[in-house]
C-alpha cells in the first residue's frame, strides 16, 4: 500500500472515530403534577424549555382566543423583515367588520370607513381580545382569511407542531365565522392545541420577540372608536393587577369557549426564573376568575415542592477518544449559565458522559464550538423539556490546539484508546 494511500486511511479511520465525552447533568422529570380543577395544564422554564408542572399536557383542547398568539407572532416576523411597521395602516375588509359588529362573538367593534394602525389592531387583538382584530390583522398580512389560516398551520408546522387545522385566526367555531368559514367542516369545529403545544408556542413569542410585553403587559390601553373617538380597553388578564397575587405577570393571553370554559396562558417568575403557566379548561365560560385562581395556585404548589439548582460557566478538560491533539486532549468551556429547578427533597444532580461532536479540525482556535452538554433526565416518565428528553448548552474550546501527526493519531486510536477517556 502506498504511503500516500495508507494515511488517507488511517485519516478516515481516525475521522470515524473522533469524539468528545462530555461531562452531562442528569435531572428528575416534571417536578409536580398539579392539583387544579383544569383539563391540563403546563408549566415551563422560558430559557430552558424544561417542563416543571404538567397534567394531561399532550392532549389537544379547544384553545379559543389563545389562537391569537399565532396571529401576532406572525405580525411581529412581518416586522423583523421590514415589511409593516407598528404605525402601517390598514383598513378592514366589510367582511371582517361585519363579524366585529356581532355583538355575540365580539366586543371591539371595527369600521369600514376608517384606517387602523396595526399596533391598534394587536392591541384590540390581545387585550380585550378583539376577533375583528385578530382576523384584520391577518389579512392585512397574508391576503385573506383562509392564506392567514395556512400560514398559523405552517408556523406550527415549522415548530414540529403537525397535524393541526385552524378554522379561525382569532379562535372562533367555524360556523361563527360567517363568510369565511370552511364548508368541509362542521359548525362546531375550532381551533386544538395541546398545553405543552401553546407553551411552546408563546415561549417563541416571547423569545423571539420580547417587544410584544410592551402589549401583553398593559392593563388598559387608548384605542379609537368606530366614529374615530378615544376610548379605553381593558385587559382581560386579571392577574396583571391583582395585588393578592404573590407573582407579578407580563401577560399573555386568555381564551374561552362553551367546549372548554376558560383558558390562560400566563408569564411571570418562579425563585427568580421566567416561567410560562398554561391552564386549559378551567372554570366556565362565563367564570371570569377561577382560570387566575388555579393558575396562581398550580405556581404555589411548584414553588413548595422545587428549588433551584444554578449552573454556573464551566470549564474542564474532555480528552479525545481519537485524539488528534497535540497533547491528547483540550480544555473546554460552557459560558452558558442557566439554572435548573428540582424537586426540593432530591437537590443533587447526577453526572454520567456522553459522545458528542464529531469530525473536529485542527488546529484548533480557542472559542471554537466543539459540541453540546447534554442536560439530560433521569426518568423514563414524560419529556422533561419541551425539544425531547435533554437540553444542549453548546460547549467550545477554552485554548488552542495544535494537531499532532496522523502516525501518533492513529497509534492513540488503535492501542491506547481507553487512555483517552475524559478526566
Amino acid at each position: 500500500m502506498q504511503l500516500k494511500t495508507f494515511k488517507q486511511f488511517i485519516l478516515s479511520l481516525f475521522a470515524f472515530f473522533t469524539v468528545f465525552s462530555i461531562n452531562v447533568l442528569k435531572v428528575k422529570a416534571a417536578i409536580i403534577t398539579p392539583s387544579i380543577k383544569a383539563k391540563g395544564a403546563i408549566v415551563i422554564d422560558e430559557k430552558t424549555g424544561q417542563i416543571l408542572a404538567s397534567k394531561n399536557a399532550d392532549k389537544r383542547y379547544p384553545i379559543a382566543s389563545i389562537s391569537k398568539l399565532l396571529i401576532a407572532y406572525l405580525v411581529e416576523k412581518r416586522i423583523k423583515e421590514n415589511k409593516i411597521s407598528l404605525n402601517t395602516k390598514v383598513k378592514v375588509p366589510s367582511g371582517i367588520v361585519a363579524i366585529s359588529q356581532e355583538t355575540t362573538i365580539t366586543n371591539v367593534p371595527l369600521s369600514a370607513t376608517r384606517s387602523y394602525t396595526i399596533k391598534e389592531l394587536l392591541e384590540d387583538a390581545l387585550l380585550p381580545s378583539g376577533n375583528g382584530a385578530a382576523i384584520a390583522l391577518g389579512e392585512a398580512i397574508t391576503g385573506s382569511v383562509s392564506k392567514t389560516e395556512t400560514a398559523m398551520e405552517k408556523l406550527l408546522s415549522s415548530w414540529n407542531i403537525k397535524g393541526v387545522k385552524i378554522y379561525s385566526p382569532a379562535g372562533l367555531t367555524n360556523g361563527e365565522m360567517g363568510a369565511y368559514k370552511d364548508k368541509s367542516a362542521s359548525d362546531d369545529a375550532e381551533n386544538k392545541l395541546s398545553a405543552k403545544e401553546l407553551a411552546e408556542v408563546s415561549r417563541h413569542l416571547m423569545l423571539d420577540f420580547p417587544s410584544i410585553r410592551k402589549i401583553t403587559d398593559k392593563s388598559s390601553a387608548v384605542v379609537s372608536s368606530t366614529s374615530g373617538s378615544s376610548y379605553t380597553i381593558e385587559n382581560t388578564n386579571q392577574l396583571l393587577k391583582n395585588i393578592k397575587s404573590p407573582y407579578k405577570f407580563t401577560g399573555i393571553k386568555t381564551g374561552s369557549a362553551e367546549s372548554i370554559g376558560g383558558n390562560f396562558i400566563g408569564e411571570t417568575r418562579i425563585k427568580g426564573q421566567k416561567v410560562i403557566t398554561v391552564v386549559l379548561g378551567s372554570g366556565s365560560m362565563s367564570d371570569e376568575s377561577t382560570r387566575f385562581i388555579q393558575t396562581v395556585s398550580m405556581l404555589s404548589q411548584l414553588n413548595k415542592a422545587s428549588s433551584i439548582k444554578k449552573i454556573a460557566k464551566s470549564e474542564g478538560s474532555a480528552k479525545l477518544i481519537a485524539a488528534a491533539g497535540k497533547n491528547g486532549k483540550v480544555k473546554t468551556i460552557n459560558s452558558y449559565r442557566y439554572s435548573l429547578f428540582v424537586p426540593k427533597k432530591k437537590t443533587s444532580l447526577v453526572y454520567s458522559s456522553i459522545k458528542v461532536k464529531k469530525n473536529i479540525s485542527y488546529p484548533l482556535s480557542k472559542g471554537k464550538m466543539i459540541g453540546y452538554d447534554e442536560v439530560k433526565t433521569s426518568s423514563n416518565l414524560a419529556n422533561d423539556f419541551l425539544y425531547g428528553k435533554y437540553l444542549s448548552v453548546k460547549v467550545d474550546s477554552n485554548e488552542r490546539v495544535k494537531e499532532t501527526n496522523f502516525i501518533v493519531r492513529a497509534w492513540r486510536q488503535l492501542f491506547f484508546s481507553k487512555n483517552f477517556q475524559i478526566n
